[in-house]
């Protein structure tokens, strides 16, 4: 995260956009952060995180909607994942599509599935839309608001540098085993 806050410090909004393009959260919680130091502005934070992971999103669609037998072969290892996102994103619809902003693991997966399942172009980007601004929205805000809070913990936690490499393991396996449990048959 220190660096994701160095490189905004330097780069700030440039970084901004192409980290949201992708759906990061980090990239918004940093600049959160940073602007409850008065280094960057809120409100063009969020604008710049909204639009960037609106348009990521939709590439994302649009990828997997027209250009399906040229990325299918990509997710040759991940075949099942796929198609149960597919059956999901059919039996939940809207509410999967505003959820997946949320989810690490599932966010690329959920566009892309949307648009191998032919779900419709206008609908996917009304939602895609609102749902982008309430992420960039809440998630700015919330790191705005608790900014204090997380300086004061990643300054402590700096004192014992084996606990980050401890936690993203606990985290990447709970990311793993909630992503086999969830594709099993």
């Amino acid at each position: 995260m220190q660096d994701m806050i160095d490189t905004l410090l330097r780069y700030g909004y440039i970084v901004l956009f192409f980290y949201s393009l992708g759906g990061g959260m980090v990239g918004i919680l940093a600049a959160g952060v940073l602007c409850s130091q008065g280094k960057l502005d809120l409100y063009l934070c969020i604008s710049i995180a909204f639009v960037a992971n609106a348009i990521g999103s939709t590439l994302l669609f649009v990828l997997g909607k027209y250009y399906k037998k040229d990325i299918l072969p990509y997710f040759k290892k991940h075949k099942r994942k796929l198609a149960l996102a597919i059956i999901k994103v059919k039996q939940y619809g809207i509410f999967l599509l505003f959820i997946q902003k949320y989810i690490y693991g599932i966010k690329t997966f959920i566009p892309i599935a949307a648009g191998i399942a032919k779900y419709s172009f206008v609908k996917f980007l009304i939602i895609n839309t609102i749902s982008s601004f309430i992420w960039a929205l809440l998630l700015g805000f919330l790191a705005y608001l608790f900014g204090q809070s997380i300086t004061f913990i990643f300054n402590n936690l700096s004192n014992y540098p084996y606990l980050a490499p401890l936690f993203l393991l606990c985290l990447v396996a709970a990311i793993w085993f909630y992503l086999h449990s969830f594709s099993k048959k």
